[in-house]
């Protein structure tokens, strides 16, 4: 899906689209944002679990505390001389810990308090803690519940009945209040560090699924890079031959004796147009990885003598210097970056408006090919880095002939170098590896 940008221009609204780059980093904003969207509704989920299993597991220490501290108070509870004794209570660490214990006893028709340790609880009204005092001594049945619900955090009450040593019957009721302030404050702390670790992962999640996306939308922007360097490329490589072709076509037409000079121009222009064609094709389909690179041995100074002759043509002059060179790697590759290197020195070796001399000299150990003009030379950009695309010339006119004579060379493991020499002109070198090696 493309997305637009709207400009206004002259009261007019105007649609551009957006760029390869911005519409990677739309990309890889969303997926970051979709990953840290899962990781937060899954922290927080985890976390809720996390605090209600917490929580169920406090209320069922708490409940369990109680009732160990509840039989452990009735135990301790004994008659001497038809009297409670409340001695063994005071003297037990159970019964003066921090749940709070609270013993009544039965009177005649009514209880009483005879002990009470309420640890460090919030003090709780007498009337909520005889209420379920009266109901376990009536129905000699133990109940447990919330108690303090006027609180913030109702305090868990058990409430169990003791009985006479020699009668069996219910004498009282033993009540206990559980302490839930640290279990709150320990629920409290793990809140604390689920939130925190989860605010830190989310943000080490974020940075990872940024980085994640942004390395598994390399391949794309790589993929869309090719794609609009290949079309650039096209468009600049044919639009010559075909703008030749046809010039030239229609002068054919209107002057017939021009007919002959026309047609070996047109042939040579749709040499030119297949050169291209193939080059762009073999470069895309290298770099997809559709194809591998083609090495077989060739005579490289015959390939160069010959392309020399075909590009050079009078008025200007080409003054070969070969060696036998024998080269290894891709023919109609090497082909071409010549002609491209060949036609550079035609068409920037003129020196005011006199027909341009290439001087082409091919050596070995390793294979090079040197083509030499006599023009004014190449700017310090285009020296310095050939493999700049659309920089060719001496005011750093558009092409892509050095370009793709660089990348040639670097293809094939060599090296394209320019150098500005010193009597005047360019000598650029296109340098092979040793087939031997």
């Amino acid at each position: 899906m493309i997305r637009w940008r709207w400009r206004g221009a002259r009261g007019r609204q105007t649609a551009k689209p957006l760029q390869t780059a911005d519409r990677l980093w739309n990309l890889r904003i969303r997926l970051t944002a979709l990953v840290m969207a899962i990781n937060v509704v899954g922290l927080a989920g985890m976390g809720a679990v996390a605090l209600l299993v917490d929580e169920r597991q406090r209320d069922e220490v708490v409940a369990a505390e109680l009732r160990r501290t509840a039989s452990t108070a009735a135990a301790l509870l004994y008659y001497d001389s038809g009297a409670l004794q409340l001695d063994k209570l005071f003297d037990n660490a159970v019964a003066n810990g921090t749940t709070a214990v609270y013993v009544y006893e039965a009177g005649r028709s009514e209880l009483s308090l005879v002990f009470a340790y309420p640890a460090r609880l919030p003090v709780i009204s007498p009337d909520a803690l005889l209420s379920p005092a009266r109901t376990v001594w009536s129905t000699g049945t133990e109940i447990t519940g919330p108690v303090g619900a006027d609180q913030s955090e109702p305090t868990p009450l058990l409430a169990v009945p003791f009985e006479h040593a020699i009668t069996g019957a219910v004498s009282g009721a033993v009540v206990v209040l559980g302490d839930t302030g640290p279990a709150e404050s320990a629920n409290q702390r793990l809140a604390l560090a689920l939130v925190v670790g989860g605010v830190t992962f989310t943000v080490l999640a974020c940075a990872g699924g940024y980085l994640l996306a942004r390395r598994s939308t390399e391949p794309i922007a790589d993929a869309l890079s090719q794609q609009e360097r290949f079309v650039a490329d096209a468009a600049h490589e044919l639009r010559t031959p075909l703008t030749v072709i046809r010039a030239v076509s229609e002068t054919a037409l209107i002057e017939p004796q021009r007919r002959p000079a026309a047609l070996r121009q047109v042939v040579r222009s749709a040499d030119r147009l297949a050169d291209s064609v193939s080059v762009l094709l073999t470069r895309a389909q290298l770099v997809a990885g559709l194809r591998d690179l083609r090495r077989e041995p060739f005579r490289l100074d015959q390939l160069a003598e010959e392309v020399l002759s075909d590009t050079v043509q009078p008025p200007h002059t080409a003054v070969p210097d070969t060696v036998p060179v024998v080269a290894s790697g891709d023919p109609a590759l090497i082909r071409i970056a010549l002609r491209n290197l060949i036609q550079n020195a035609v068409q920037h070796g003129r020196v005011a408006d006199q027909p341009a001399e290439v001087r082409l000299t091919v050596t070995a150990d390793p294979p090079t090919v040197r083509v030499r003009d006599r023009g004014g030379g190449l700017s310090e950009a285009v020296v310095d880095a050939p493999e700049q695309r659309f920089r060719s010339g001496a005011e750093d006119g558009t092409g892509l002939g050095l370009s793709i004579a660089s990348w040639v060379a670097e293809l094939h493991g060599g090296q394209l170098r320019l150098v500005n020499v010193a009597d005047g002109g360019t000598e650029a070198r296109l340098r092979l590896p040793d087939p031997q090696h």
